[in-house]
């Protein structure tokens, strides 16, 4: 069974993949039951490629086409192909365009052959998909491909299809509001964490350190004089008696009292989440060796750092973090509304999906989950096996790829749409985040086959919005 990308040119109707989030076209709201309409008579078509056509079931939302290409049509295919070929190519004692037939076909004719199968199976194919009733889904697999330049040539199609099913009562959904006003505390606490941005580490005489202050140290952490890790010069806050999740007992008043390259041992657990599994929980010794002091100076609320922040007065500043804070909030309810809403919308509907996708997508989630079983410190084995039974990955996959077909079709039928403006300032925000030139990220997308993707999220994202306001929110 092999793919044939070469009838999915790009984005024309009913050609993306659910499975990553590509755009999708309408999908199908016909009887499933029901076959493409006289697949036969529209293969008779004067201008059709197949000479006859039959479509049949081949599971849930899956389809076999048998498509039959008549021997004249090939025979009239490979002739046109050689004749282009004589006009091109420069054979030795002929002038271009006087190369005989017979030996073109000799030196060619598997390579004119391999080229006339290829553009017979997509040009056959694809006028079914345009003429068809239902919506094919990603590029179709190929079985039984019988090509001779003496005989019809013959193959089977198959391929996933849009799931059929009726839409939901999606208006007027009730829901209610959660949102929770600002508290005072939340804005001093937000202007702290300004300041403490802002902060910066002077160097500070060993001595004089005291806590609070920050501990230059050299780090070892070894079990039964192995060392199973080393870092030179971290800092450790002075008064904490813990190293990142590493509880260290007595740690903060031995820095405290440490002088220049004195050693500090003491007795630990290796920490859950460290990344050896084999040493994880294990007994065993940190010493840190002490080099330095730092003292960190956090910027007062005076004139110079308001200035620095662009704004006019402390009064000035808390309005706006307030306001930020409200907008955030109110940000994070209208998510979880829309969130919720769709999780509804969805679960509502039923239908059959393309067991091909949900097996695809079954098996990106077991391999990420096994990952994580692997890095909790079983075997691979194991992981996988334990993974593979976990029903909550299948029920989840299940309701993933019902809200993506469901969100798609009302986006359809609210006539929802993402304009390139809208992906440029999306792709903009992401060469932001990762500190990286628009054209780069922009670059990387087209190169990985990420827009489509992207487009289709943002589109579905969309349709959530259009779901929050056509719902019944109380409470707000």
């Amino acid at each position: 069974m092999i793919s044939h990308p070469a009838i999915v040119p790009g984005p024309t109707k009913g050609r993306e993949d659910p499975m990553n989030d590509t755009e999708s076209a309408d999908v199908n709201t016909a009887d499933p039951d029901q076959e493409t309409p006289s697949a036969t008579a529209n293969a008779n078509a004067a201008d059709s490629v197949a000479s006859q056509v039959d479509c049949s079931e081949e599971g849930p939302s899956r389809k076999r086409l048998h498509i039959e290409v008549s021997l004249e049509t090939v025979a009239k295919e490979l002739e046109k192909n050689f004749r282009q070929l004589r006009e091109t190519v420069q054979m030795p004692g002929f002038r271009k365009g006087k190369a005989p037939l017979p030996l073109l076909k000799k030196r060619f004719g598997e390579q004119v052959q391999d080229d006339v199968r290829e553009d017979l199976i997509g040009r056959a194919v694809e006028e079914q998909f345009e003429s068809a009733e239902w919506k094919p889904l990603g590029a179709p697999e190929f079985e039984k491909v019988e090509f001779s330049e003496n005989e019809k040539f013959t193959f089977e199609a198959v391929f996933d299809i849009q799931p059929t099913f009726e839409l939901p009562d999606y208006k007027g959904i009730e829901i209610t509001d959660e949102s929770v006003a600002v508290e005072e505390s939340e804005v001093e606490r937000e202007i702290e964490m300004i300041c403490e941005q802002s902060a910066s580490l002077e160097p500070l005489a060993l001595g004089e350190h005291g806590e609070g202050d920050f501990a230059v140290v050299n780090l070892s952490l070894l079990i039964e004089e192995e060392s199973i890790f080393e870092r030179e010069e971290i800092l450790v806050k002075i008064g904490e008696d813990k190293i990142d999740s590493m509880e260290v007992p007595e740690l903060g008043q031995a820095l405290i009292k440490a002088s220049q390259d004195e050693v500090i041992e003491k007795t630990v657990q290796v920490p859950d989440d460290f990344p050896a599994a084999d040493h994880r929980e294990k007994e065993a010794t940190v010493r840190l060796v002490l080099k330095d002091a730092k003292k960190k100076i956090t910027p007062e609320l005076d004139e110079a750092f308001l200035n620095k922040l662009g704004v006019e007065s402390a009064d000035d500043l808390r309005g706006k973090v307030r306001e930020n804070l409200e907008n955030r909030r109110k940000a994070q309810e209208e998510s979880r509304q829309e969130d919720w809403i769709a999780e509804q919308v969805g679960n509502s509907v039923e239908m059959e999906l393309p067991e091909s996708m949900v097996s695809q997508r079954m098996e990106s989630k077991v391999q990420r989950r096994a990952m994580e079983l692997v890095q909790d410190g079983k075997s691979e084995d194991d992981a996988r096996s334990e993974a593979e039974k976990d029903e909550e990955i299948a029920n989840e996959v299940r309701q993933e790829l019902t809200r993506i077909f469901v969100l798609d079709r009302l986006a359809d039928e609210e006539k929802v749409f993402v304009t390139e403006d809208e992906v440029v300032h999306r792709l903009q925000a992401i060469a932001t985040t990762y500190q990286q030139p628009l054209e780069q990220v922009l670059e990387q997308y087209r190169q990985g086959g990420m827009l489509p993707e992207l487009r289709n999220g943002m589109r579905r994202e969309k349709v959530k919005q259009v779901l929050r306001k056509k719902a019944k929110i109380s409470g707000s």
